[in-house]
């Protein structure tokens, strides 16, 4: 059993990192080192605590700010760990994580990729509801968090995250990269993560902008060629399959409108219309 490195980077989160170190520190697998990489945190709040963490006897280190993607790598590049555990600062892990995750691949040599149910809080609660994996669906869009389990050694074959994908989804494409080795992925079927959803986040501005989403999507299938076409058959079906799904909740969602436009003729809808959208 081989010792996990945990890395987790910070940029200005203060008011989420001491859970986040907690949840780590409370593991139940011994053998378990915790790297946080600050990436170049200006918050006063935030480098006072990192500094308390640092007296503490957890290893810090600093950065400018070089993004996640950067700051996982350098964390990584120190890490002793025969395994890698990415959390990020605002996040939890179950006490049993880790353990539970090693486990899995210390008994299955093909294996790469270890995850787990995961649920949602903060701003909004409940399930993560992640569809299972399957490489077709994994082709599709990501549907593997970054909180999971990893050997270095396929980092470093893969030469890391990278740290060009200006507008994010490096997680996806590192994932995307460690079964282009033939590595497998295995989700653990308990809710041992827990994502907190924060009003405003890298990602919620992602989504913001269909252009960056576009170029974000359109690099991921450009870095893995030979992977899209292996599986191309395959790639094609869950495409179209999309695409059939997302014209059909068009058409329910015109329907619902028409309905609503129909009903708002009545004055009394819309004053309560009126009312609701005050509030």
């Amino acid at each position: 059993m081989g010792k996990v490195s945990v890395v987790m980077p910070c940029y200005n989160d203060g008011a989420y990192i001491k859970e986040a170190v907690s949840s780590v520190l409370a593991q139940t697998y011994s053998d378990v080192e915790l790297i946080i990489v600050d990436d170049g945190s200006d918050d006063v709040d935030t480098r006072s605590i990192l500094s308390d963490l640092a007296a503490s006897g957890i290893r810090i280190l600093q950065s400018p700010r070089i993004r996640p993607a950067g700051a996982r790598n350098l964390g990584i590049k120190a890490a002793a760990g025969k395994y890698i555990l990415p959390v990020d600062a605002d996040d939890l892990i179950e006490p049993d994580y880790i353990e539970k995750a090693v486990r899995v691949l210390e008994e299955n040599p093909e294996v790469g990729i270890v995850y787990c149910h995961a649920n949602l809080f903060g701003e909004k609660n409940g399930r993560w509801e992640l569809p299972n994996f399957t490489v077709d669906r994994m082709l599709l869009d990501n549907i593997v968090f970054v909180t999971a389990l990893f050997y270095k050694t396929d980092w470093e074959r893969v030469g890391g995250f990278r740290s060009n994908m200006l507008h994010g989804m490096e997680d996806y494409d590192f994932w995307l990269s460690i079964i282009e080795l033939g590595r497998a992925v295995y989700q653990i079927p308990e809710i041992l993560f827990h994502y907190r959803i924060k009003p405003d986040s890298r990602t919620t501005t992602f989504q913001a902008d269909i252009y960056n989403v576009k170029e974000a999507y359109r690099s991921i299938y450009l870095n893995h060629p030979a992977l899209y076409e292996k599986y191309k058959d395959q790639y094609a079906m869950v495409l179209r399959e999309a695409l059939i799904q997302q014209i059909h909740e068009n058409k329910k969602l015109k329907k619902g409108i028409v309905i609503l436009e129909k009903l708002i003729r009545f004055p009394i809808l819309k004053t309560i219309i009126k009312k609701l959208i005050m509030r």
